[in-house]
């Protein structure tokens, strides 16, 4: 990790890249309980977030019209402009304030923030679609339906949205066969895609709503993790870490925006897909086939067009800002 003053420096060039204002002054990095973290109370004012509004030591929440925060102590979890973000480390509570990793300041809150912002703008051209699963695998099941199915109708439709607004789209497949997850990443590769959007629907008993993972970066570990990511923070993440969140987010708020879905958060985990990508890449996990209720949802035509719609505005909306 870094230490205060390379962090200090870091963020001192984010600041001028996205405008907050000289009083803000540097981010400084601590050393506390063997890492680097940042006082939430700093990350504020050096955001323009304004004063802490839940009254509580437990918890920190920030709105004004740049941006919206909520942190609670002892928790991954943390509400931001518009959606739920699962952190790579717990925030704590010591020296009568919350503290966040710096790990998370820069590949989780400043993208977000910074809208995906940069000093240089990137061209998508191509958007690699894979629809989870086909052939053999069927992925999960629910009562009435098949993952490998419900996956590529929502892709076939994400394809036609998109086309629709000029941007080319490309799947890994159009029919129900059978892909390995090498054959996936290669073909991305191969059709040059500048972004990978894989399509998959959840299994987990009752559990309901929409989740959208990326790879966590160098030193962090998975959502799955219950206490943090450091037991597999030794895989490193790839140049693409604030941009893979960025999507993210812009992919999820979307879809949570247009389905009143459960929001189960932006997410992290190295799949394979998202490991061995040669491009920004997420994947989303758009509802549990095991839930009758969402079940029911999924079957529907309608909704699955909304699905697809929803993911297309996100990716627009990313395009739009990193171009």
């Amino acid at each position: 990790m870094p230490d205060s003053r390379r962090l200090g420096r870091i963020i001192t060039a984010l600041c001028l890249l996205i405008g907050v204002t000289a009083d803000a002054g540097t981010l400084n990095a601590h050393r506390i309980a063997g890492g680097e973290y940042v006082a939430v109370s700093e990350l504020a004012q050096f955001y323009g977030l304004g004063r802490n509004l839940s009254g509580s030591t437990e918890r920190a929440e920030y709105r004004t019209p740049f941006g919206q925060l909520s942190f609670q102590t002892n928790s991954r979890e943390i509400q931001m402009n518009g959606c739920e973000h699962w952190l790579n480390f717990p925030v704590f509570a010591a020296r009568g304030q919350l503290w966040i990793s710096s790990v998370d300041v820069l590949k989780d809150i400043d993208p977000v923030l910074r809208e995906g912002r940069s000093k240089t703008s990137t061209l998508i051209r191509n958007i690699v679609i894979d629809p989870g699963h086909g052939g053999a695998d069927r992925g999960t099941r629910g009562s009435s339906s098949v993952e490998k199915e419900m996956t590529l109708d929502v892709a076939k439709r994400l394809e036609r949205a998109l086309e629709a607004s000029g941007i080319n789209a490309i799947l890994t497949r159009t029919s129900d066969r059978t892909l390995s997850l090498e054959d996936r990443v290669d073909f991305a590769g191969g059709r040059h895609a500048d972004l990978f959007v894989s399509v998959h629907f959840n299994s987990g008993g009752s559990a309901d709503g929409i989740e959208t993972y990326c790879l966590p970066p160098s030193g962090a570990g998975s959502t799955a993790n219950p206490e943090d990511g450091r037991s597999d923070g030794s895989s490193p993440g790839n140049r693409y870490d604030e941009r893979n969140v960025w999507l993210a987010h812009c992919v999820q708020r979307s879809l949570v925006r247009s389905t009143s879905a459960n929001d189960r958060g932006v997410r992290r985990a190295r799949f394979y897909v998202l490991r061995y990508a040669s491009s920004p890449a997420i994947l989303i996990e758009a509802g549990f086939l095991t839930n009758r209720s969402e079940e029911r949802r999924i079957l529907n035509s309608e909704y699955r067009e909304t699905l697809a719609k929803a993911i297309a505005d996100g990716i627009i909306t990313y395009k739009k800002s990193v171009e």
